[in-house]
């Protein structure tokens, strides 16, 4: 086993995580300080039951990084994860590993796993600084109320970190409400995406046949896109509802309606089938299978906009992927990726439980052009500041901190006020 004094430890492969870890080794290298920081991914599960994204060469995946597989499938989310077997025997694997290991700093997926919590504990005896990297907020969940008691609990483990990697500036203020201001909360350190190479792909015409044969598009026919799994929070049935709406508006008004293209799998998807045909409204939205991952940043830049509509979405890496493609967003506010979106510069938000904006909203990238023009061409440079760059000095923050490296790290724990000085600019 490779030695190494940084653990990367997460819940299972995603080309998302895969991609920061290629950039953070790559970035080492430019500085000098691959033999300096010597990293290692461990991941608790191979693949995880909600995504599928395949088989890969892990090494390849994450830039020549060592990556250590512990089981096949990850099961460990929710409360319901410290009832199961399976996550406590995830959990041995992984203390065998870090005690092996005996890194200097790791960085776990959430806060709230019980493996996360586990090496949080085991860090206090072997002498290891443990940081989560999550992007949870005061109000993204609703299948229970985030009340005073349950979030007294939750004080006490947020304490046993030293520092956390964060998504947005919700993200960063929850996390020192629970933790205390005097651990650093780091406001880029999680959720960025690879926003250069997204926006080459949203410009790469080359299979826009194929893709809209995907999508029941015709050539040129302009749509509206949601790629969604088929889940209650998603909030699928009122954006249903919206977009009937809009349709009858544009319809008494002799609009030409653009269709809505809902791309996806779940265990809601045959309901919104029914539900569709139910309202006759079959021939306007198009419900089809997923997109391909590597043609989703062009199918968002053909649209006229894409919709997020979440009634509680931690964060929403769509959000990202749409705007570093060019095209403009429609967010629902309870998504953390809201924090993303400039109303009428690059997008709007709206309440998701308010049918009536988000049908408005769809009427308005429908019928004016100006409007999206406008919104497509401040979308990618909305993500300049929410970018590897500001994830790489993030991390190289807290190498500074803990004295893996000197010197050139800066500490990202600003607000996400910076996002609007660029649309400005």
């Amino acid at each position: 086993m490779k030695r190494a004094n940084v653990l990367i430890t997460f819940d299972s492969h995603t080309p998302y995580l895969a991609y920061r870890v290629r950039e953070l080794r790559r970035a080492l290298e430019r500085r000098g300080w691959s033999e300096v920081v010597r990293m290692r991914v461990v991941l608790l599960g191979a693949k995880e039951a909600s995504y599928d994204w395949g088989e890969g060469d892990w090494e390849r995946e994450y830039g020549g990084v060592p990556v250590t597989v512990l089981t096949e499938s990850f099961h460990g989310l929710g409360f319901r994860a410290y009832l199961s077997g399976a996550a406590v025997r995830t959990c041995w694997k992984l203390a065998g590993e870090l005690i092996r290991a005996r890194p200097k700093l790791v960085f776990v997926g959430g806060y709230d796993r019980p493996a996360s919590l586990m090496t949080a504990v085991l860090g206090f005896f072997f002498r290891w600084k443990t940081g989560p990297m999550h992007d949870s907020r005061f109000n993204d969940a609703e299948s229970y109320a985030k009340k005073i008691f349950l979030e007294a609990v939750k004080s006490p483990f947020m304490r046993l970190y030293p520092f956390f990697m964060c998504s947005g500036r919700e993200c960063v203020e929850y996390t020192q409400f629970l933790a205390g201001t005097k651990r650093p909360a780091y406001y880029a350190g999680w959720n960025v995406v690879d926003n250069e190479g997204i926006a080459a792909k949203g410009a790469d015409g080359s299979r826009d046949g194929e893709l809209r044969e995907i999508l029941g598009l015709g050539e040129s026919e302009s749509f509206l896109f949601m790629p969604i799994r088929f889940l209650e929070k998603k909030n699928i049935f009122r954006v249903i509802e919206a977009y009937d709406l809009c349709r009858r508006r544009m319809d008494e008004a002799g609009e030409p309606v653009v269709p809505l293209v809902m791309a996806g799998k779940g265990p809601l998807k045959e309901e919104a089938m029914r539900r569709i045909e139910a309202r006759g409204i079959g021939d306007v939205i198009r419900v089809v299978e997923w997109v391909p991952y590597e043609l989703v940043p062009r199918a968002c830049r053909l649209s006229n906009g894409v919709i997020l509509a979440s009634t509680h979405d931690q964060w929403g890496l769509i959000v990202n992927e749409a705007l570093s493609a060019g095209a403009p967003t429609l967010v629902s506010n309870r998504c953390g990726a809201h924090e993303l979106v400039r109303n009428n510069r690059n997008g709007f938000t709206f309440d998701p439980y308010d049918t009536g904006h988000l049908a408005e909203l769809m009427r308005a990238l429908s019928v004016d052009e100006e409007l999206v023009a406008k919104l497509r061409s401040n979308a990618s440079k909305s993500m300049e500041m929410f970018s590897i760059d500001q994830f790489l000095e993030a991390w190289f923050g807290v190498f500074e901190r803990y004295g893996l490296v000197g010197g050139t790290g800066e500490e990202v724990e600003a607000s996400g006020e910076e996002l609007g000085e660029v649309l400005e600019s």
